[in-house]
């Protein structure tokens, strides 16, 4: 740069001056609503699945109702958590133990000495599970170990410090936590979620044990289980301290000391692909923790003892094309980190539908070192604080999950509520509306639902997956994933793909878009697609008469067809379902009439569209079967 350039820089955006006088957001405003021409700049505004409206743009005058935005971390009510050096959180690799377990530790060993700095054992039989190999082949002093039981966790316990007294270990040293949360625990909820006497007892038992070691949490509340079936951020926010104020008053009563309880509390929280808001959502918690900990007349200073153990969400897991979840587990990682987490599991991208290996345990353990040694997340707290939108919407979702806490509360408590429905109904009524959006496609699952890879095998019995009963049914991608599989059936039995003939007839803008739109469809849905253009709708039934098609989308405008045109596809030697790519609105009770199956458009409902296809092709071969 010469001395004049320098003495003289080009100053960029020179339409704004520096005075300040456009530092205002109308400019901007200005601008964007003549960039959008005849489109209302309010259109931009949308509503998330917690009824949130989220505004095109944040100014600083969004901030003016957000009492916290001057908070740094470490300050009371520790919304910005409470570290206050560096934002470094702990990689946990988490391992079924199925029947050896000395196989499993063997596994824990290999992935500390591979860039994890903890393991988390998931023991659904805790009895045969090797204590002594554990302690002589893992430094317990040095690593975070941790332990889901599901059941006489005390038991479990007791033999572990009984071999720690042996070996002359102190307890003092153990770090991480024990996960036994009869109340909301995966699985739990359809039992009822009641805390009875037994799991009362076996908890004050974990607590007692555990005294002398103070890292090694005994009380978890698992907010996992509410996003794993499609909560929204909000109700899982409010459920999981619902939860957690139940485990308070029953321990209580029973004659825990509080400061006990509260110093041993960890949630469990899943991070999902929304990404600011997962971001926000670890903010409300400790936001609203700390509210709970003040109504208790509590030390506020108690509310700073809160463990955050979050994981990449179950819920968004996909079975095809899975190693888009190598993509979007790590931005469920980077959301949980830039929050605050405390530690991070994150979930192999093969875990829907195999046993992992050691290639997806390594990629998936490699996401917590990358973002620390590649991104240097780990060296900022709090790094999003400032953001106009982000301080702003954690304002918005706190406001609404304390509401919701509260509505739980007036109902008698987590527990009243979730026997009388209210849980579970709210929950349902968001994850369907989930559901639809997926269906429509205006929800997007890469490789799911849209942008499918041409080229993936499928290198599992399909049937077989779907019949067992570790196929995680609740997830989003599940009802688009079954038609997938029944297509893949379908290959294997038949050794060709069902075929679908794209009709477009003329060249209108709307039905190039529903033409593209059945295109993607049914190649996510694994049938063979091709597409025929015609420039009539008299040219379509003679060239489709003879076609190889089970199904036939007729791409074009109502206006097209006349009473012949349906029936003559009726007389294709395949039988196919007929389908018409539009919405079809007033017309539709006489297209039917005509002979159409069913209309293909965006927004629709496309699962229903394959189930009758489906239906139909299963109806086909069980005619053929019965020699026909």
């Amino acid at each position: 740069m010469t001395t004049e350039e320098q003495q003289n820089p080009k100053r960029l955006f020179t339409e704004f001056t520096s005075d300040g006088a456009n530092a205002t957001a109308a400019p901007w405003e200005q601008q964007a609503r003549k960039e959008l021409r005849d489109t209302p700049l309010e259109n931009l505004t949308w509503r998330s699945y917690e009824n949130i409206a989220i505004k095109p743009y944040y100014t600083s005058a969004d901030l003016q109702q957000v009492p916290f935005s001057s908070l740094k971390p470490g300050d009371f009510p520790f919304l910005r958590g409470r570290k206050t050096g560096d934002n470094s959180w702990l990689n946990i690799q988490q391992i079924t133990v199925q029947d050896e377990s000395p196989f499993a530790i063997d596994q824990a060993a290999d992935a500390l000495r591979r860039g994890a700095d903890g393991v988390h054992f998931v023991l659904k039989d805790h009895s045969p599970f090797d204590v002594p190999y554990l302690l002589r082949t893992l430094d317990m002093s040095k690593h975070s170990i941790s332990f889901t039981l599901a059941e006489n966790p005390h038991q479990f316990l007791e033999r572990l410090y009984a071999h720690l007294h042996q070996q002359h270990l102190s307890p003092r040293n153990l770090h991480g936590f024990v996960n036994y949360d009869p109340l909301t625990a995966t699985g739990k909820l359809s039992d009822g979620a009641l805390l009875d006497e037994g799991s009362l007892k076996a908890i004050t038992k974990i607590l007692d044990l555990t005294k002398d070691s103070p890292d090694l949490y005994g009380i978890t509340v698992n907010g996992t289980s509410f996003s794993s079936i499609g909560a929204s951020a909000v109700q899982e926010v409010a459920y999981t301290l619902s939860a957690a104020v139940t485990y308070l008053d029953h321990l209580t009563t029973a004659g825990e000391p509080l400061e006990s309880v509260l110093r041993n509390v960890q949630f469990c929280m899943a991070s999902g692909t929304n990404y600011f808001f997962e971001i926000v959502k670890l903010r409300v918690v400790r936001l609203l923790w700390t509210a709970v900990v003040e109504a208790y007349a509590a030390e506020p200073a108690l509310a700073a003892h809160l463990r955050i153990h979050a994981s990449s969400s179950s819920w968004y897991q996909t079975t095809l094309d899975p190693y888009t979840n190598m993509l979007r587990v790590t931005t469920e990682a980077m959301a949980a980190v830039l929050s605050g987490c405390d530690s991070l599991t994150v979930s192999p991208f093969d875990s829907t539908f195999s046993l992992s290996d050691e290639f997806s345990e390594r990629i998936a353990r490699n996401v917590s070192v990358i973002l620390k040694e590649e991104a240097y997340l780990d060296k900022v707290v709090d790094p999003a604080a400032g953001s106009y939108y982000l301080e702003a919407l954690t304002q918005e979702l706190a406001t609404k999950a304390w509401e919701l806490f509260k509505e739980v509360e007036a109902k008698g408590g987590f527990e009243k509520a979730y026997q009388e429905g209210f849980i579970l109904g709210s929950i349902t009524e968001v994850s369907r509306r989930k559901f639809s959006s997926i269906a429509s496609g205006k929800d997007v699952l890469v490789g799911t639902n849209k942008y499918p890879n041409p080229q993936e095998k499928i290198d599992f019995d399909p049937e077989e997956l779907i019949q067992s009963a570790a196929f995680d049914t609740t997830r989003a991608a599940y009802p688009t994933e079954v038609m997938r599989m029944a297509t893949e059936l379908h290959l294997r039995k038949r050794k060709r793909r069902p075929k679908v003939i794209i009709a477009e007839i003329g060249q209108a803008r709307e039905q190039h878009v529903n033409t593209t739109f059945a295109r993607e469809l049914f190649k996510c849905a694994g049938f063979d697609t091709e597409l025929q253009q015609f420039e009539n709708a008299e040219d379509v039934p003679e060239r489709m008469l003879h076609a190889a098609a089970e199904v036939v989308v007729v791409s074009a405008t109502e206006a097209v067809f006349h009473k012949e045109f349906v029936p003559k596809l009726r007389a294709h030697q395949s039988r196919p379902t007929i389908i018409m790519a539009a919405d079809p609105q007033h017309m539709q009770e006489e297209l039917v009439d005509a002979g159409f199956d069913a209309f293909l458009f965006e927004d629709c409902d496309t699962i229903t569209i394959l189930e009758l296809i489906h239906r139909r092709l299963q109806e086909e071969e069980d005619y053929n079967g019965n020699g026909a």
